[in-house]
Formats: structure tokens, C-alpha cells, sequence
């Protein structure tokens, strides 16, 4: 082999590696642990051996291999950072950090992109923030979804809590009993019984969506938690099988007084939801903010706006996990691979399954189900949401694509 083509080689093996490690951020597959050296230090430059003494000499602008893969990590995440700047993110580059270092930890994982799509979706970046559903920390979680993905640690549930999420499971077969009652009291013909007879079969099955998922909440609860579930399940399957009974021979007044008396038991349930929620929100952020300042000596919202992530490690170990940057940013990892399965089940097409598994993940089973069976109408928000989630991981993915290229771009120039 000539000196030129032995050269050639030797230059070539960096840019065939920052290539191939191109696509690292997009792929389902486990994502190298990241090494140990952060992109705020200097790079260690190495001068890799000469093989004989006709290669040419190696030049310190020339990176080795594993320095060519950490300045493809940075480069990106970098850019990815720089994106979500433009996006009015806090935080960004600590956000990027997190959820990159989650992916790279987890045995499989959606694309980076997708899970900042729907970080970003979900909070901004504010990962302290508290919603009126309960729902804390940068994945937004439930303490439901906590214990479904099975994450030990400190959480705050209270009475409010378990009140409230009991009605918002226990009011959507009333829900669905009204709108269907609805459709005969609006307009009482053969085609629109057959109609509220197929929407009621929807309905009947159902009944159940997210009734077991309250058990999860036991260990909060008191033995009488369940009771409760039950006997709350069973006035629910009564319902629905009365309004059978009336599809088949009741009239049109009698279905306007069945509906009627519905909507208002439907009606308390929500008040008792939205009221329970708000009231486990203020207090959880009234604590949340206590122990911030009793830990940091400042006002809390000083602290959430400047030191937001060691803040939220520290109340993360001492107050509720969802709290944590870390484990949130695994728990997003992990709980959006198990949408993306209930995806798969409910897309139309494997075309829609992303814009599915944001919806899942924004509106919950129990409602996207019911859409799609025709008991909701529309749910504005999930859909917003499932059309927001792609688009921002697009753009994401195309920051990359750009960074990749000047990259590519600075190589080849330090090459010659």
C-alpha cells in the first residue's frame, strides 16, 4: 500500500465513525453509556501510534475515535438545546442532559427527540410544576402511572387525591349514559336507536377502562378505599343496563327522565373531582415551596426559576419522586414505551402510531378509547397535543441534521 493510501485510511477512520454515530439519537436501540468526561471540560487529545515510519505524521487537529464520538454527543446536544431555546424552554441544556442520559441508561428507548417532544409538550422546561389533575415534575406524572411503572420512592398523596381520582374514572360510564340518552331525547326515530344501541355496546365495554388502576392506590388509601371502587363500579353497570332496557321499550320521556337524573349524579362526580384536585394541588405545592425554603433559605420562587434541578433532586428524596429530573426522565422513558405498545393496538395505520402514543400519553386511555368509539366528541386538547408531539420532534431531528452536516463539514476542512 503507498504512503497516500495508508494516509488516507488513517484519516478516514474518524469521519466513517462520526457517520455511523449519526443516527445515535434517533434510533429505538440502547444508546452507549455517555463517557465520563462532560462537555464543560477540556478534550483530552491523544496522538493515535504510528503504524511504520513511512505514514505520514498524525496532526493534533485530527480528534481520535472516542474524542470523534463525545464531539458528535455534544454537537448534538448541544443543538437540541439550542432548539428548544427558540421553543421558550427552560432550562434547556440541563434538559437535554437529563433525557439523554436517561435514553442511554435504558435497555430500550423511544428517540430522544420524541421524549424532549413531549417533555417540552408537557411543561416548557418548568419541571417543578404541579397540574390541577395532580400531576407532577417533568413527565408530568400521576401517582397512578408511578406505581404502574412500578418506581419506588417518597410520594405525597392524600385523601384529596384518592377522592378526586376515584370520581374522574367512576363519572365516564355516566358520562357515557347521558350522551347516549342524549342522541334519543334530541331526535327518537329507528336509525338513531340502532345508532345509541351500537354506542352503548362501546360503552358496556368500557365500563371498567382505568377502574383497576385506582387499586394501585391501596397503599395510600384505607380498607375502605376499595370498597368504594366497587360499589361505585356496580351503580355503573346498573346504569348502563337500565338505559338497555329503555333502548329496547322505554319512550322518549322516560329517557329524558333516565338522562336527566344522570347528568346530575355525573355532574357531582365532577364537582367532587375538580374540587379534590385543586385542593390536592395547592397543597402539595404549599409544601413543595416550604421545604424549598426552609432547606435553601430563599424564597421558592427564586429557587424554581434559578437552581430548578438541584432543587428538584432535593425535594425529589425528601417529598414526592416526581419531583426528581432523573427519575422523572426515566419514568418518561419507560411509561412512553408502554403507550407506544397501547399505540400500536389502537392506530389506524402505523403512520399514525406517534401521533397516537402523544395522545395517549396527554389524554389517558380511558378517554382516547371513547373517542375513538364515538362517546366523546372531541377531546381539544389530546388533539392539539398529538399533532404538537410529531411536529416538535421533527424539528428536533432536524437540528440534528444540521449539526451532523457542520460537523461533517468542520472534518472534512481540518481533513485537508
Amino acid at each position: 500500500m503507498s504512503r497516500i493510501a495508508r494516509w488516507l485510511a488513517a484519516a478516514m477512520a474518524p469521519a466513517l465513525v462520526g457517520a455511523l454515530a449519526l443516527t445515535h439519537l434517533t434510533r429505538i436501540e440502547p444508546i452507549p453509556s455517555r463517557p465520563p468526561v462532560r462537555p464543560a471540560y477540556p478534550l483530552t487529545r491523544t496522538t493515535p501510534p504510528i503504524p511504520d515510519l513511512d505514514a505520514p505524521e498524525s496532526s493534533s487537529e485530527i480528534p481520535t475515535l472516542s474524542e470523534a464520538a463525545r464531539m458528535e454527543i455534544e454537537k448534538r446536544e448541544h443543538a437540541l438545546a439550542n432548539e428548544l431555546s427558540k421553543m421558550w424552554t427552560r432550562n434547556p441544556g440541563e434538559l437535554v442532559s437529563v433525557i439523554d442520559d436517561a435514553a442511554r441508561q435504558a435497555p430500550t428507548s423511544p428517540s430522544v427527540t420524541l421524549l424532549l417532544a413531549i417533555a417540552h409538550a408537557e411543561t416548557n422546561g418548568k419541571i417543578l410544576d404541579v397540574s390541577e389533575a395532580g400531576a407532577v415534575g417533568l413527565a408530568q406524572a400521576t401517582p397512578i402511572a408511578i406505581r404502574q411503572e412500578q418506581f419506588g420512592g417518597k410520594m405525597f398523596v392524600t385523601a384529596d387525591y384518592l377522592v378526586g381520582s376515584r370520581a374522574y374514572i367512576l363519572k365516564k360510564p355516566l358520562g357515557d349514559a347521558d350522551t347516549i340518552a342524549s342522541l334519543i331525547v334530541a331526535h327518537d326515530d329507528a336509525k338513531t336507536r340502532k345508532k345509541a344501541r351500537r354506542l352503548l355496546a362501546s360503552a358496556m365495554s368500557l365500563r371498567r377502562e382505568g377502574v383497576d388502576e385506582l387499586y394501585l392506590l391501596d397503599t395510600f388509601a384505607s380498607k375502605h378505599y376499595g370498597e368504594s371502587i366497587e360499589n361505585a363500579d356496580e351503580i355503573n353497570r346498573r346504569v348502563l343496563r337500565r338505559l338497555k332496557r329503555l333502548l329496547d321499550s322505554g319512550s322518549r320521556g322516560q329517557i329524558r327522565e333516565f338522562r336527566d337524573r344522570t347528568r346530575r349524579q355525573y355532574r357531582q362526580l365532577k364537582r367532587t373531582q375538580v374540587r379534590s384536585w385543586a385542593q390536592y394541588q395547592q397543597d402539595l405545592i404549599a409544601e413543595r415551596d416550604r421545604m424549598l425554603e426552609e432547606h435553601f433559605g430563599e424564597p421558592a420562587t427564586a429557587i424554581r426559576k434559578e437552581h430548578p434541578y438541584e432543587a428538584g433532586e432535593y425535594l425529589g428524596e425528601t417529598l414526592d419522586l416526581r419531583f426528581s429530573p432523573a427519575k422523572m426522565s426515566a419514568f418518561l422513558v419507560r411509561h412512553l414505551e408502554r403507550k407506544a405498545e397501547e399505540a400500536r393496538n389502537l392506530a389506524s395505520s402505523r403512520h399514525n402510531v406517534e401521533e397516537m402514543t402523544a395522545a395517549l400519553y396527554n389524554g389517558g386511555s380511558q378517554n382516547v378509547k371513547r373517542m375513538l368509539a364515538g362517546l366523546i366528541a372531541s377531546l381539544p386538547e389530546t388533539e392539539r397535543y398529538m399533532k404538537k408531539v410529531p411536529a416538535t420532534r421533527r424539528r428536533l431531528d432536524h437540528s440534528i441534521e444540521i449539526a451532523g452536516a457542520q460537523l461533517s463539514g468542520s472534518r472534512e476542512h481540518t481533513l485537508r
